[in-house]
């Protein structure tokens, strides 16, 4: 939300609470004050790359068009580029430099010369095809083993000519199912931005992109204060906080229906941070509604609502663990913001950091790979993202020196992070590799864009 600097525990006073219904706390403080994958597989019999003794080798040659038009030309430039980026993005792929290729003789790509590759030190050759016809794309992308000459994919892709980016981010996921990971070149990321919002900017409303910041696209239109955007893990739906009747309800949008429901209505209360259950079947949030703030689950349509904290102390930020039998949230009981985590029945309640002084938005890392929580948390002063490892209690610090970074949350294969970040007056989405090694800013679009939830 709108950037004031530096937070404190004193900005839980009412005059602050005030403040933020005005959209004018920033982000991790809207959390807490406003109380607030497994693999994919190769088909059986299918080759797979192994990473053994280092990555293997790729050579990406550019996309060549199967007709002569600038059209198919144009799709092939944007293929050629946006699949790069996708495989690179992934981090476990080395590349044939370009130059190297270049060396390559002009080949037929129906019939390639894997001796050639093979002197250049590929092991993996993609290569992609386009055809634009009557304002139709089809692109082809064929992956071949370059040490035995066989077909290890080989996909055709047809639709309409407007959006090749799709067709890479497709082939790019499709090349994925040959590793022992899940590609994420198809997923979206939710988040709040105040970019059609008046002056001053009050509003705030729920956007997608691409998880490469391609494509944003609007999904509120209330002119309200829309925030905390959470994926029902089909991708088809977005819970999120809506000011739009006054105070504070958690409404279920469903996205490509173009409709929305109120599932806290009427229960005289103000309800905050929703998370959906691993199956889509549960939602878990913080209300007030039984005087104190506390999570609640409830049926994904908002029914059969119960309170799982009942304590003195402000509970909010749930989030479920990978199999749907934990909960982490934030709870001031120890004095400040802490994470802790309970059985889904609220049951077995055990402080999970001790590192920071206020801790708070837990989200639990969704593969089987890595048994983590990734939380905002105040280093030193500021506030960065920070992951504990739920084995060893040990926390590494994922953001230094981006200015203020908050609310992460991660890709559908646990392998990346997003989370916004305040550098230069602004709030911007930023992602970075599951350790904090290679961070960049998403550009997403004008305005502050904060609150990041990473779906499918």
């Amino acid at each position: 939300m709108e950037p004031t600097g530096t937070r404190s525990r004193a900005s839980s006073s009412p005059s602050s609470r005030a403040a933020l219904l005005a959209g004018a706390l920033p982000c991790a403080a809207l959390l807490w004050l406003a109380p607030a994958g497994p693999a994919q597989q190769a088909p059986p019999g299918t080759p797979t790359i192994v990473f053994e003794g280092g990555a293997q080798r790729f050579a990406v040659p550019a996309c060549i068009p199967r007709a002569g038009d600038e059209a198919s030309r144009e799709a092939c430039r944007t293929i050629t580029q946006v699949l790069r980026k996708d495989l690179d993005f992934e981090g476990i792929f080395r590349f044939v430099p370009d130059g190297l290729m270049a060396a390559i003789p002009a080949f037929n790509p129906d019939a390639p010369s894997f001796t050639d590759w093979k002197g250049i030190g590929a092991n993996v050759l993609v290569l992609t095809r386009a055809h634009v016809r009557g304002g139709e794309l089809t692109v082809e992308a064929q992956v071949y083993s370059v040490d035995t000459g066989q077909s290890m994919l080989a996909k055709r892709y047809s639709g309409r000519a407007d959006n090749p980016r799709v067709f890479a981010h497709q082939a790019s996921d499709d090349i994925m199912t040959l590793t022992q990971y899940k590609g994420v070149a198809r997923s979206k990321i939710a988040f709040v931005s105040d970019r059609d919002a008046g002056r001053p900017r009050r509003s705030k409303e729920l956007y997608i992109v691409d998880y490469d910041g391609f494509n944003p696209r609007r999904v509120t239109v209330n002119n309200s204060i829309n925030i905390l955007p959470a994926w029902n893990p089909d991708g088809r739906s977005l819970a999120y906080v809506s000011y739009r009747q006054g105070s504070p309800d958690i409404f279920v949008a469903h996205v490509f229906e173009g409709r929305s429901a109120n599932v806290t209505a009427g229960k005289g209360a103000q309800s905050f941070a929703p998370a959906f259950s691993p199956d889509g079947k549960r939602i878990a949030y913080a209300s007030n509604r039984s005087g104190n703030m506390d999570i609640w689950v409830a049926s994904a349509d908002g029914s059969g609502a119960r309170r799982i904290t009942a304590t003195a102390a402000s509970e909010t930020a749930p989030f479920w663990s990978p199999t749907g039998q934990e909960i982490a949230f934030t709870s001031d009981r120890g004095g400040a913001p802490q994470i802790y985590v309970m059985d889904s029945e609220g049951l077995n309640v055990r402080r999970l950091t001790t590192v920071g002084n206020w801790n708070d938005a837990p989200a639990w890392n969704p593969s089987k790979q890595y048994s983590e929580i990734a939380y905002t948390s105040r280093l030193e002063g500021g506030f960065e993202v920070a992951v504990v490892d739920l084995a060893t209690r040990q926390v590494r610090q994922v953001t230094q020196g981006r200015g203020s970074c908050e609310f992460p949350t991660w890709a559908p294969n646990g392998r990346h992070l997003a989370f916004s970040c305040n550098r230069g007056g602004t709030w911007q989405i930023t992602i970075s590799d599951r350790v904090g090694g290679v961070v960049q800013t998403l550009a997403t679009g004008p305005g502050n864009n904060v609150q990041p939830d990473w779906g499918p």
